[in-house]
Order: structure tokens, then sequence, then C-alpha cells
């Protein structure tokens, strides 16, 4: 918590804006960095998402914001730089954002201090939050955040839980609705995944892959699960490299559908799989 004094606010006098470039493209047969950029921009970034319209949408921590970039430029910014809050228009370190397909909605996990999922139009405006029921057990780091469009579902990494929860997010008509509360229309867990920290939909394959972390009794794992609406959060694998899991913090798919990409934390590596039928 050195970089958070006081758990919130981020000690930018002391660590201060990161003078490397943070934002990487590489090319996965061979590993090159082809291009990188976001130098003395970010101080802890975060999540990372590219949308249908190959624009990059980042979330960083330390600056409890979300950033949207179209060709190198800063088009839309969510929050209010270095502060923390909890209303429409504040985040507390978000973790992760992810937009519709037709880029009409955006959703962001909200995050390492709110228990939350937020969802605004594409021009950054509030619509509704999503949390769970007051009786049940509430988000607990909510840390990675996918949409499954085709069943009106948001569906979250609820990290410390151990479990994915998926929203129902096809009410928004319901303007006494704003803040959303019992519609949890599914919740995935399984005893081999007592911490999640990624996820990423497969739209092709109707697939849900998820990466755990490790404790003292597992080890870190990667996990597929059904999200067909007849077999949905049926467990079809789990997986891990030859060399086993240090710390995966995130994953996601390529373009094509054939490799899955684990960004781990220790060792400072990125592991890819080749995506089974």
């Amino acid at each position: 918590m050195r970089s958070f004094p006081d758990g919130v606010n981020f000690d930018k006098n002391k660590f201060g804006v990161i003078p490397e470039n943070t934002i990487l493209t590489v090319n996965t047969r061979t590993g090159q960095i082809i291009d990188q950029w976001g130098n003395n921009t970010f101080y802890m970034p975060h999540g990372l998402y590219v949308d249908a319209e190959e624009n990059i949408w980042l979330t960083d921590v330390g600056m409890h914001q979300v950033f949207k970039y179209s060709k190198g430029e800063r088009v839309l910014t969510l929050g209010e730089s270095f502060v923390a809050g909890d209303d429409s228009s504040h985040f507390c370190k978000p973790t992760d954002v992810v937009t519709s397909n037709d880029g009409s909605h955006i959703y962001v996990a909200d995050g390492y201090c709110n228990d939350r999922i937020v969802k605004f139009d594409s021009k950054g405006n509030f619509v509704k939050e999503y949390s769970m029921p007051e009786r049940e057990k509430s988000l607990n780091i909510p840390h990675s955040i996918v949409i499954i469009e085709t069943l009106d579902l948001i569906c979250v990494a609820d990290r410390e839980n151990g479990r994915i929860v998926c929203f129902d997010d096809g009410n928004d008509d319901d303007e006494t609705n704003e803040y959303d509360q019992g519609q949890v229309k599914a919740i995935i867990d399984h005893p081999l995944m007592r911490t999640v920290y990624a996820i990423h939909y497969d739209s092709n394959k109707h697939r849900l892959y998820a990466v755990s972390g490790k404790n003292e009794k597992n080890r870190a794992l990667g996990f597929t699960y059904s999200v067909h609406p007849e077999s949905f959060g049926q467990l079809i694998a789990t997986w891990e490299p030859n060399d086993k899991f240090g710390e995966p913090h995130d994953l996601t798919l390529s373009v094509n559908g054939r490799s899955l990409f684990v960004g781990e934390i220790h060792p400072n590596r990125i592991d890819s799989f080749d995506v089974l039928n």
C-alpha cells in the first residue's frame, strides 16, 4: 500500500508520473515491440481494452480515471484527476473498462475501493450502476469485466470472492432503477477458483475464459466455462503453462480467436495458449 498511504489516494509526489512508454504494441509471432507510447502520461495504468473501432481504453487506478484514445489522441475522460469518489462522476481506483459492440455504452469496473459496475452512454453521461443486493455478499474488488450482448449480461470477475457475477443489462428503460440491486442473473464459481483476476468472452465459441490467482492451497489456473444458454456456467477445462503460472493478472483473445494471451506480473511476461475446439 506504499503507493496509496491511506488506501485511497495515490502518493503522486513520491512516485510521480511514469516516464517510460506504458502502451506497447507487440508482434505476437515474434515478440517484437512495433509501437509504443504513453510516456509521462499515466501514474498507475491498470485496465486495457480495444473496442471494435480500434479505440484504446485505459483505466488509471492512481488517477481514479478512465481514458479513451483514438489514433493516439485522448478523446474522452471519465472521472476527476486524483479525486476519488463513489457518485456518478467519480471513481475510486477503477480496474477495467469495456464498451458495447456498437460503442453506445461504456462499462467501468470500480474497483479497488468501490464495489460496483458503472454504465455510461457513449459521451460519458451516467446511465446506471450495478451492485449486489443488500442481503447478499457484496462484490469484493470487481477486477475485470465483459459483456455478453446476446444474453443481455454484464459479467464481472469478483476477485476476492472467487466468483464471476453476471448482471441483467436489459432494462435501461426503467428510469427508477439507476442504482440496480437485485438484477443478478447468474454466478459462476468453482472450488479451485479461490480468486479470479480476469475474464474474457469468446462470442464465436460461447465460452468465458478466466484466470485465478494462487494461495496457500491452490495454484493459479486458467478456466474455460460454457456460456451457452443451455449449459451456462459449466466448466469445460482448466489450463496452465508447462512451468505453471506465477501471478496472472489479465487475459485477452486474439482477433481470430485462435490464441489466448495471459499477462503476468510475477514474472513479468505474457503467456500464449492455442485455443482448442
